[in-house]
């Protein structure tokens, strides 16, 4: 894709469509379609929700070809998509939204070979962030390409002549950037299915023959490969690892580049921020991120709060809730959420610092620490036990377990600020993005 301050022109033949059943030219004929309907109807807001990753593609240029602004919700969830649908003035996509214009898979080829597309349109995601309350967040096209190109610089020598697969949804921005406009815009080949399971992205590599694959993934995915990878199998053929979305244990990360002899790289950053740094962990005690070209962090004045300047973002300043220590102008270190810091019976704890003690213990798969109680408030655990954990439990009264729990973390913490209630669910609530759902967790103490 040529790209100036203003305008991005992108050619078909750059792109490079690996999913077997798909092409640049079909896709292309796809594109051309929507946007001769498009451009003959007068809505210029669009929400756009369609699962499939080939088609949300094809629309999505579509619509930016057509100078529409497009609103990506996050699910198609009946009542998520009423309330978003009366901030647009038309849908398309997936039948369960209700689309205004009727979706088809393919025209008589269209005359048409390239696309223009008006850096300044407008694109909304919704996050819930730590609320669990929808916000929508609004960025300019030219802002995301300005950040493909940064991504581009950083990482196109690593993912070169590679095929980029993936398990993340693209309806989410870590999931548009890097599985649908990094592949598309740089001619990166890319498979438009998503993955569910590891199985079928091995099925994949062999029945295509992948002999180079850029993995994009969630930490929650990739928390569940180090119990049982089926990777393993083919690993010399995956040269990368993304993760974005959440932090992923260093032990764990350590883990599978070592089992798949690849880089990992973890992202950091959010919907609102756009990417701020990334970091290939060389041990499980190395904690320096690195921002990106163009990206500064600071201290808040007398805090340890993000202070960020960013291509990516509209205001010259976010003032983030994410806690930070400046190692030099391009290395810092994550310390936590403002909001990581609680006080129990008049007790600083840091709820982080909680449960990355609870994770070491030889049950835990995964947990989430919280605080319950509004007159009195606790400490509360959501524990993911593993096959040793699920065992054990079966094996003895449901207080005498928790206990277990009690007694490992005393070795760290004072009586007063133990976790008093534990749930053992068999999985912990993540979304399609890999992120926890707060509201689904605290919905096991209601």
């Amino acid at each position: 894709m040529q790209m100036d301050l203003k305008s991005y022109s992108l050619d078909p033949r750059t792109i490079t469509f690996l999913d077997g059943q798909h092409n640049n030219a079909h896709w292309f004929n796809i594109v051309a379609g929507y946007r001769s309907q498009l451009m003959a109807s007068p809505a210029k807001t669009w929400l756009l929700f369609e699962a499939d990753t080939f088609l949300f593609s094809a629309i999505f240029y579509a619509l930016l070809s057509a100078g529409k602004s497009i609103v990506l919700p996050q699910n198609a969830q009946p009542a998520h998509i009423r309330e978003i649908k009366q901030q647009v003035q038309a849908s398309i996509g997936s039948p369960e939204i209700e689309p205004d214009l009727v979706t088809r898979h393919s025209w008589p080829n269209q005359p048409i070979s390239s696309l223009h597309i008006d850096g300044e349109i407008t694109l909304s995601f919704f996050t819930s962030g730590s609320t669990g309350q929808a916000k929508a967040i609004v960025k300019k096209f030219s802002q995301l390409q300005t950040e493909i190109a940064c991504l581009e610089a950083s990482f196109g020598a690593n993912v070169k002549d590679t095929v980029f697969l993936s398990t993340v949804s693209h309806q989410h921005i870590y999931g548009l950037l890097f599985k649908v406009l990094w592949p598309i815009t740089m001619g990166h080949g890319v498979v438009c299915q998503a993955f569910e399971y590891p199985e079928h992205i091995v099925n994949k590599m062999r029945v295509s023959d992948f002999y180079k694959v850029t993995l994009v993934a969630s930490p929650a995915h990739l928390h569940r490969l180090c119990l049982d990878n089926p990777l393993l199998a083919v690993k010399q053929r995956i040269d990368n690892v993304f993760s974005s979305g959440g932090p992923l244990d260093a032990d764990k990360n350590i883990a599978l580049q070592q089992q798949l002899a690849c880089k990992l790289i973890e992202v950091y950053g959010s919907t609102e921020t756009g990417g701020i740094g990334w970091r290939q962990r060389n041990s499980i005690t190395d904690e320096i991120w690195h921002t990106f070209a163009g990206v500064s962090v600071a201290l808040q004045p007398n805090s340890e709060l993000l202070l960020l300047s960013s291509p990516y973002i509209s205001e010259d300043k976010f003032y983030g809730d994410d806690r930070i220590e400046i190692y030099s102008e391009r290395q810092f270190r994550l310390l936590g959420r403002a909001d990581d810091i609680v006080k129990i019976e008049e007790k600083r704890i840091s709820l982080q610092e909680v449960q990355q003690r609870c994770k070491q213990h030889e049950f835990v798969q995964d947990v989430c620490v919280l605080v319950t109680g509004k007159q009195r408030k606790q400490l509360a655990a959501v524990i993911e036990l593993n096959a040793q954990g699920v065992e054990a439990k079966n094996t003895m009264p449901r207080h005498m377990f928790n206990r277990v729990f009690r007694g490992y973390l005393a070795q760290w913490f004072e009586a007063v600020t133990l976790p008093k209630k534990f749930r053992y669910p068999q999985q912990l609530p993540y979304n399609a993005q890999g992120k926890l759902n707060r509201q689904a967790v605290e919905s096991y103490f209601e």
